[in-house]
């Protein structure tokens, strides 16, 4: 068994049977694009080990100051950062906007108000409890956010060839949605404009971790939408670039 060079808390909204899984494939392959030589083998992706903090992640409820669980997740969230400056939290929220339209969108300006500032807190706070060096702004930023407009799908559903043929594996369908798939791999920005992409389709999330797992990446990336978008911010991390490259064969 490989030793984990460096280890990633998966985090997201969707609450769904194989969320963790589908984050984590994406993660793998969305690494292959800021680091091409990270071995994904010497990394250990660690779902949320609390159940209860589940009740705060599912959908828009980390917006909301006043749920009972959230101080709870601001606290794991600065724990795992605290490890090390090999610990890192992957965190998905939606856009819930088209991309054209992403400057309407609330959710990332919240992220950044309501949890960066309140993990912040929580840093500086154990750091004086211990006597350690100021730790806050090194450690939060190895938290690291994907956001996707409208949703996830919109990166997902680029996997048009897997997307094809699920569409006509599925007997209540057999393939009403294959002329879809195939408009969106002829304009490849097409996706991140979809009003509530998954409901135009007749699988909606069910297929996500194989769509995850077989996506081709960097043909996402230049489509030049939010997925570009949010590879070039992990391009910029100087924290993430390190430790992808400790991944890497001696």
């Amino acid at each position: 068994m490989s030793v984990a060079r460096c280890s990633f808390l998966v985090l997201g909204e969707d609450s769904g049977e194989g969320a963790h899984e589908t984050l984590v494939a994406l993660a793998k392959n969305i690494f292959r694009l800021v680091d091409s030589n990270y071995d994904w083998q010497h990394i250990r992706f660690e779902p949320p080990e609390d159940g209860n903090l589940r009740l705060v992640l599912r959908g828009n409820e980390w917006k909301n100051r006043n749920h009972p669980k959230r101080r709870d997740l601001m606290g794991y969230i600065a724990t795992k950062l605290l490890e090390g400056d090999r610990a890192f939290v992957i965190y998905h929220i939606d856009g819930d906007r088209r991309w054209a339209e992403r400057e309407t969108s609330e959710n990332v300006e919240k992220f950044r108000d309501f949890i960066e500032i309140d993990v912040r807190r929580f840093i500086e706070h154990r750091r004086q409890r211990s006597g350690r060096a100021a730790a806050g702004e090194l450690a939060l930023s190895q938290l690291l956010l994907l956001v996707p407009y409208y949703s996830i799908e919109a990166w997902l559903f680029q996997n048009t060839r897997a997307g094809i043929r699920f569409c006509e594996e599925n007997p209540a369908c057999r393939g009403k949605h294959v002329d879809i798939f195939r408009a969106w791999a002829d304009d490849r920005s097409a996706l991140d404009d979809v009003w509530q992409l998954k409901e135009q389709i007749c699988f909606k999330s069910r297929h996500n971790r194989q769509l995850a797992e077989s996506l081709d990446v960097e043909t996402v990336y230049y489509a030049g939408q939010s997925l570009h978008h949010a590879v070039d911010a992990l391009h910029q991390n100087a924290s993430l670039l390190a430790a992808l490259a400790a991944t890497r064969p001696a």
